[in-house]
């Protein structure tokens, strides 16, 4: 059974029992044509609310036949100012307890632009259609005296009407509503019941910290930054909320959060909001848990015209922007709205979440609307993901060229997007310096999320490059980053470049398993563009490694989201490898033809000549397989090649007759990479079976502080490598570990293996990390009679804490295993 209701603070007065409660109320509960709205109020807030906690209680467990789920909501001073917050929260908490199977709340994410005046009607149609559906007991927490709760009762009562929903209001005095299906019950004070014993100094530290704050509610994150001048433990923390709590000066709204109770303190809430602030921004404050607050906190500091109110907002965007973060930015919305009449501040907040959750074209209409230079560096940003190369580089230009007079410092975020695009195209020639100028650009602004997708558009040139270890270390970086931002847009693309560098290393069961899970995450973020981009990606994976069927079922669901988001690069890429799938080229050589034409007039319409060479060079060797003469098109791939700098794309195309690459023997994971002109042409898109790998793996499920893990180690030969035929000589290889942060390793001497094509022949390692966070190991594989290096590998192991179990005994390490 769902809902929840808080916990009582101490011994309970009232009934205990349903059978106890005055007829009315038992009424109220087990009768459907009873009063729609019960109206409790006393003298004693605290002790109503518990009264109707155990009303919900007693409507939660009652026989199926009359069970209602609760739905508590708290009313604070700004849900009075703005009662579509308590709409937004009741519909979102009931889509959470009975999510529907298509339901009543699939129009409101066409609110993110709409006008605010337009929600209000809307919002109590959804949550009129929401209580139709389920029996839902609503107790709103905290009714305030006079005309503004008498206008919250009578809309409350109009939500119910004609349902099996009821209402239980707490308030303090009785209203005189003029509502048809209300009744009234006044809870008796009782003598205070409170602990006798006086405050320890942690917990009155905490009170005096938040007395000041304005805000309505706060978990214990925003209570810990509140008092972040004491000294004051999580643990002592958490046990002065407590202790707060049953003195009846704290009060649980929902779990984990709670609201002062009383009067508040009438000065230094703008001093302590301003301070607050300045902790998020200079990193002091973890907002990603109490992200509610803060949110709360930037509406505020924007109605006072605060120079933290933008920088706030800004930080706080990738909680917005998503799926998850709807209701979010629908209430600061609501809220800004009611308090200043306009809600300029947040539309291009709201544009880029309208962008991010699938509609491009929408995002870019508002934003155009827009004259804010942040606007115009959002189109620019949005036309990419149309696949609109050369307008996004044209908005960038014009952006650049609209700043009057010489600039202090470049905008970060021009210049990674700049590189970002260069990398949509292939044309990578200086786009390691935009990216390195995007850095130090917002290191000086002390923008960490900036600086984040720049490091993770650096990850994306490192893998076009083929250097996939580096690449692999500044995704990993750079998906970290996210997760300290709560950025869950930043996680799911930098884990979709994450699968796609398995793709590239020919690790194709790792890639099509970090695939899934990077398209779960773009899903529960509603970003459609992310799931079509690493479909392609597992098309991609299923087609080199045989199966043909899962590549034609994914890529043919590229295509349809491609073409949904109206994202044309990536419509291209999905009509290009179905062109050059041979299952398609086998069994409907026109049809590939086709979807080949298709991607070539998407290429150009992109400016992507990465795309329109590989196109070109498949179109080629499909009409020389029939007999046609193709040099002509060839030689304009190679031209094509040539002009990017592209010598692997080159080589394929130069020596595909003599490489047998007809049509569909071209690997597609050759396109996935643009090597840098002087690379080594036995590179893995090119001869990927002529390399020896070092493979690592965790043994256990995770790494803990003081715990040994086991790490296992193999050199593992591709099938055209000469230690691949167990039939010959293969060479002794020794393996050292070193650990570059604070850990153990044993053996500490180098472990001596032969590779090995098969698993069996492996190393073992036990790791020991002395603390939390993340580690760093350094394997070195060195060949035994000559003590020539061959190969460096440094890893990452991210450890938690103990749990305070006793450490694994662990065994000695099995140093090698022979056939």
């Amino acid at each position: 059974m769902g809902g929840w209701v808080p916990d009582a603070r101490g011994p309970f007065p009232g009934p205990r029992r349903e059978q106890d409660l005055p007829r009315e109320l038992r009424s109220f509960l087990r009768e459907h044509g009873a009063p729609a709205l019960l109206e409790l109020h006393g003298p004693q807030p605290l002790h109503t609310s518990a009264y109707a906690a155990r009303l919900a209680r007693f409507a939660r467990d009652a026989p199926s036949r009359w069970r209602s789920d609760p739905v508590w909501l708290a009313v604070g001073p700004t849900d009075v100012a703005a009662p579509e917050r308590l709409l937004l929260r009741l519909l979102e908490q009931t889509l959470e307890e009975n999510p529907p199977w298509g339901g009543p709340a699939d129009g409101l994410p066409h609110f993110r632009a709409a006008g605010p005046e337009r929600l209000p009607e809307a919002l109590s149609a959804l949550c009129h259609a929401r209580l139709t559906r389920h029996r839902w007991t609503v107790v709103l927490d905290g009714v305030p005296d006079g005309e503004p709760g008498d206008e919250l009762l009578l809309l409350a009562e109009q939500l119910v009407l004609n349902t099996e929903a009821r209402v239980v209001a707490v308030s303090q005095r009785p209203h005189d509503g003029t509502g048809e299906r209300w009744v009234r019950s006044a809870v008796a004070a009782t003598a205070p019941d409170v602990p006798g014993k006086m405050l320890t100094h942690a917990a009155l530290k905490l009170l005096i910290a938040v007395e000041p704050w304005e805000g309505d509610e706060f978990d214990a994150t925003v209570a810990g930054a509140l008092c972040a001048d004491t000294r004051m433990t999580d643990r002592l923390r958490d046990a002065a909320l407590r202790e707060l709590t049953a003195h009846g000066l704290l009060q649980q709204t929902r779990p984990g959060w709670y609201r002062r109770t009383g009067s508040r303190f009438e000065h230094g809430g703008a001093a302590k909001d301003r301070a607050l602030a300045s902790a998020v921004l200079d990193g002091t404050a973890d907002p990603r848990r109490g992200v509610d607050a803060y949110l709360d906190l930037a509406v505020r500091l924007l109605r006072r015209d605060d120079p933290e109110g933008p920088a706030l907002l800004e930080r706080l965007e990738p909680q917005l922007i998503t799926q998850q973060g709807l209701f979010r930015l629908l209430r600061a919305k609501q809220t800004l709205w009611r308090a200043t009449g306009e809600w300029k501040p947040l539309c291009v907040t709201a544009a880029v979440a309208i962008r991010e959750t699938g509609a491009p074209q929408q995002a870019l209409d508002a934003l155009e609307r827009l004259s804010a230079p942040r606007a115009v560096r959002e189109i620019a940003v949005t036309l990419r993901h149309l696949g609109e190369l050369p307008f996004a580089i044209g908005a960038l230009d014009a952006l650049e060229a609209s700043e009057p007079g010489p600039r202090t410092a470049p905008d970060g975020w021009v210049l990674h997007t700049r590189a970002a695009i260069q990398c949509d195209q292939g044309r990578l020639k200086g786009a390691d310096r935009l990216l390195r100028r995007a850095v130090e650009a917002h290191q000086v602004r002390g923008d960490v999320r900036g600086e984040a997708w720049a490091v993770h558009h650096y990850g994306r040139l490192r893998l076009l490059r083929g250097d996939v270890e580096e690449a692999r270390k500044v995704l990993e970086d750079a998906r970290n980053r996210f997760t300290g931002l709560g950025d869950l847009q930043g996680e799911a693309w930098t884990t979709t470049e994450l699968g796609k560098a398995a793709l590239v290393h020919d690790d194709f069961p790792a890639a099509v398993e970090m695939l899934s899970e990077a398209a779960g995450r773009h899903h529960a973020n509603g970003d459609v563009r992310g799931r079509c981009w690493t479909e392609l990606y597992l098309g991609i994976a299923h087609a080199v490694s045989g199966g043909l069927a899962e590549a034609v079922l994914k890529l043919d669901q590229a295509c349809r989201g491609f073409s949904g988001v109206r994202d044309l690069l990536g419509r291209a890429w999905a009509d290009h490898c179905l062109g050059a799938l041979p299952a398609y080229t086998a069994a409907d050589r026109l049809a590939a033809a086709a979807e080949l034409d298709a991607a070539l007039t998407g290429f150009r319409r992109a400016a992507c000549p990465h795309g329109d060479a590989w196109t070109l060079l498949e179109q080629s060797t499909q009409r020389s397989y029939e007999g046609h003469a193709t040099h002509v098109v060839r030689d304009q791939a190679l031209r094509l090649f040539e002009s990017i700098d592209d010598p692997s794309g080159a080589r394929w195309g130069a020596g595909w007759e003599e490489l047998g690459a007809g049509p569909g023997r071209i690997p597609l994971t050759a396109r996935l990479t643009v090597p840098e002109p002087d690379a080594d042409f036995e590179h893995a898109t090119l001869s990927p079976a002529t390399h020896a790998r070092v493979r690592l793996t965790l043994l256990d499920d995770r790494s803990t502080a003081g715990t040994a893990s086991r790490i296992m180690l193999r050199i593992q030969p591709g099938a055209e490598h000469a230690w691949s035929d167990r039939s010959s000589g293969l060479p002794w290889l020794t393996v050292r570990a070193t650990p570059l942060t604070g850990a153990d390793v044993e053996p500490a001497h180098a472990v001596t293996l032969r590779p090995s094509p098969r698993a069996a022949d492996a190393a073992e390692f036990l790791f020991t990390p002395r603390r939390a966070g993340r580690h760093r190991l350094l394997f070195t594989v060195e060949h035994l009679e000559t003590a020539t290096v061959l190969q460096e590998v440094e890893t990452y192991i991210d450890v938690v804490e103990s749990d305070g179990e006793e450490p694994r005994s662990g065994h000695a390490p099995q140093a090698l295993r022979r056939s």
